[in-house]
């Protein structure tokens, strides 16, 4: 019998355009073995994007370097506590070396999928992919191969990141601006410092802007998610339902033949009856008269 873990390695590795209705047959399979949990669980499977289907992939592709990235959010953590910036342009060029080589990956597999990416795409799946490193739960769905949605960077540092990105632990990329050559304190002056903290202020709207967007846009992907499954499990009821109509009709049909032949025996049976019990007078008359 299928299980929830099996069912999802199944369902995730499948195109997008196939995951409803494999979804909907492994649901009615849970359902045959009377198995109503295992039905719930794997109904409740979300349907990936476009962009989580590629990172999934990428995942089932090469897994070591799914994870070799990811693994370089424990080293950019430990710089960033250390404020060693040295450190942090090093892992810095390491990770968007990684990154740029998984995507261009990704749009191989899509192209060889027959499945090309746009370009909108390709940069989600980057930006995925910097989520798991400072996400623990974005990895997790990453390694597994089974992410739904998108998912957007917001900077190491955790629970503690407000509106703006930031955290307890500081900003990566303010870190990273900080440790480059020329950096506020290093020289600039104030006029040109003022405009670079104008410029970085502009830049970090600019993010929060495209991340509601984003969010936005991925709500609105689960809601037509969730509006497609509803839709599928009604049809699937009515189709049930038209099902168990046509048991019933073809049973109320048998039903009513077999009363009419029913009620045609009875009615040869009484004639017949009558038949007999005119002969039996016959012959007593004829008795009768004998005598």
């Amino acid at each position: 019998m299928t299980d929830l873990e099996a069912a999802a390695r199944e369902l995730y590795a499948l195109a997008p355009e196939e995951f409803v209705a494999a979804r909907t047959r492994l649901v009615r399979e849970a359902r045959a073995t009377k198995d109503r949990a295992l039905a719930t669980e794997i109904g409740a499977l979300r349907k990936p994007t476009r962009t989580a289907w590629l990172v999934n992939a990428l995942a089932r592709d090469d897994p070591d370097a799914v994870d070799a990235l990811i693994g370089l959010g424990d080293e950019l953590r430990t710089a960033q506590e250390a404020r060693d910036g040295a450190a942090l342009r090093a892992l810095s060029a390491r990770r968007r070396t990684a990154i740029d080589a998984l995507v261009r990956r990704a749009a191989a597999l899509g192209e060889e999928a027959g499945q090309p990416p746009t370009e909108a795409t390709t940069n989600e799946v980057a930006q995925t992919l910097q989520a798991a490193l400072g996400d623990p739960g974005v990895a997790t769905q990453v390694r597994e191969g089974r992410l739904a949605g998108a998912a957007v960077y917001g900077g190491f540092g955790g629970p503690s990141e407000d509106a703006a990105g930031t955290s307890d632990g500081g900003d990566l990329a303010a870190l990273l601006a900080a440790s480059m050559p020329g950096a506020k304190g290093g020289g600039k002056g104030g006029a040109e410092q003022e405009r670079d903290d104008a410029e970085e202020q502009a830049r970090r709207e600019a993010e929060e802007r495209r991340a509601a967007l984003e969010q936005a846009r991925d709500e609105a992907r689960t809601a037509l998610d969730d509006a497609q499954d509803a839709a599928d499990r009604a049809t699937e009821a009515a189709d049930a339902a038209a099902e168990e109509l046509d048991r019933l009709r073809d049973a109320l049909s048998r039903a009513e033949d077999a009363e009419r032949e029913a009620r045609a025996a009875a009615r040869a049976a009484r004639d017949e009856v009558r038949a007999r019990r005119a002969e039996a007078d016959e012959a007593e008359r004829a008795l009768r008269d004998a005598e």
